[in-house]
């Protein structure tokens, strides 16, 4: 494995084990077992071969004991799913160069109503109620 392709599995691995945390380190992270099907699943590594079932084998095949996979047991996993696919594991890291956790994510769009303070009316035009001397 090429250091290039191992510093983008690094990035990618904290990435998703980063996922409602903050201060994730490579030596700190860890992934359940819905982040890391999460990750197959937006990596495109589903499909042809590997089914979600197969996915859900190997976390729990290599998480037994800890619940979790660190670092070293997610590149065996990847190792894994590069055996059944049947193609290399650079190609396996390849594709997961190309996942983002928050590619699905979407913007609410403004709504006239709710977010142009300019056509509030009454009390809340001058910014709401507000009780004097209650606290």
């Amino acid at each position: 494995m090429s250091m290039a392709a191992e510093d983008s599995a690094q990035q990618v691995f904290i990435k998703y084990a980063s996922i409602g945390k903050k201060g994730i380190t490579l030596a700190n992270a860890t992934l359940d077992g819905a982040k890391f099907a999460k990750l197959c699943r937006e990596s495109k590594l589903v499909g042809g071969a590997l089914t979600p079932m197969d996915v859900e084998g190997i976390y729990l095949r290599l998480s037994k004991g800890f619940g979790r996979l660190d670092y070293e047991h997610f590149i065996k996993a990847l190792d894994e799913i590069a055996a059944i696919k049947k193609v290399s594991v650079d190609a396996i890291f390849n594709k997961l160069a190309e996942a983002d956790p928050l590619s699905g994510v979407s913007r609410p769009s403004l709504v006239r109503q709710h977010d142009d303070k300019r056509g509030y009316t009454g009390v809340h035009r001058a910014g709401g109620p507000r009780l004097s001397g209650a606290y």
